[in-house]
């Protein structure tokens, strides 16, 4: 089912600071997208479905929510798709958010993984200025070589082009390949790395991290802490004060728990 593009009046985030206004956004208009991305059959249509209700619920602002995908079976009426067309394999598939054209250049885009639980009013992920067009989440686990977590981020629509071109450029002139890994989740040997000379890029977000920003920058850029949490490292026993978002990389899913906090927001 078509979904028209809302117009919220905002300004864009990355515009300067207005100090009679800090904790608002002048009105310019804008156009606001959620993504997801869903290929092969780690996840099912029922996360798409669920990630879309759980935005309904908790965006105010006035969005379209669109679905990445291969396969539109059983996504919810209001879910709009975009087919995929690279033949791209694993997280890799993710980097098509960036593609030429997916997405207008005036369009704000806020992506989220299938497998996040949101847990509060996401409003401000959208309303937070910064001085960049990408902004993302820092990685819990990256302290010695940081980079940016890829559950979470937000973009303009074509200002982060270069993320995908790059790759491609590198791929078809022969500088970067792939490789099969194992899959602890998957159980099976499905993981696929790049690597990039003598350069192994484990994830989408590795690669992300390294094209968008030097490692010096990466923690200048990102959301605050407290709003995107991960669930194995903050959330098995409670749902910490503050948090809109958590964030379950790896296993468990949140279909997988049996935790009431989690019930009650992934529905």
């Amino acid at each position: 089912m078509a979904f028209i593009i809302d117009i919220v009046k905002l300004k864009p985030p990355f515009a300067k600071k207005n100090k009679d206004k800090s904790d608002h956004l002048s009105e310019q208009p804008m156009k606001l997208t959620v993504i997801c991305v869903k290929w092969g059959n780690k996840f099912s249509a029922e996360y798409v479905n669920v990630l879309y209700n759980m935005v309904t619920r908790n965006l105010s602002i006035p969005h379209r929510f669109v679905c990445l995908t291969d396969n539109t079976e059983g996504l919810a009426a209001g879910i709009e798709t975009k087919k995929l067309q690279l033949e791209f394999e694993y997280c890799w598939t993710k980097l098509e958010l960036f593609k030429d054209g997916n997405f207008a250049e005036d369009e704000l885009c806020l992506y989220l993984d299938l497998d996040v639980v949101i847990t509060g009013n996401i409003d401000d992920l959208i309303t937070f200025k910064t001085e960049e067009k990408f902004i993302g989440l820092y990685d819990w686990y990256s302290t010695r070589n940081p980079f940016f977590n890829s559950s979470v981020m937000r973009f303009y629509g074509n200002s982060a082009t270069k993320i995908i071109n790059s790759l491609i450029e590198k791929i078809e002139n022969g500088r970067a390949r792939w490789d099969r890994e194992f899959d602890g989740y998957l159980g099976s040997l499905d993981k696929i790395v790049l690597w990039d000379g003598n350069t192994r890029y484990g994830s989408d977000q590795e690669w992300i991290s390294r094209i968008v920003y030097t490692k010096k920058e990466l923690k200048k850029h990102r959301f605050p802490d407290r709003w995107i949490l991960s669930y194995k490292k903050h959330g098995r026993e409670r749902l910490p004060k503050g948090c809109k978002i958590m964030v379950f990389h790896g296993f468990p899913k949140p279909h997988e728990t049996d935790n009431d906090y989690v019930k009650e927001h992934w529905r």
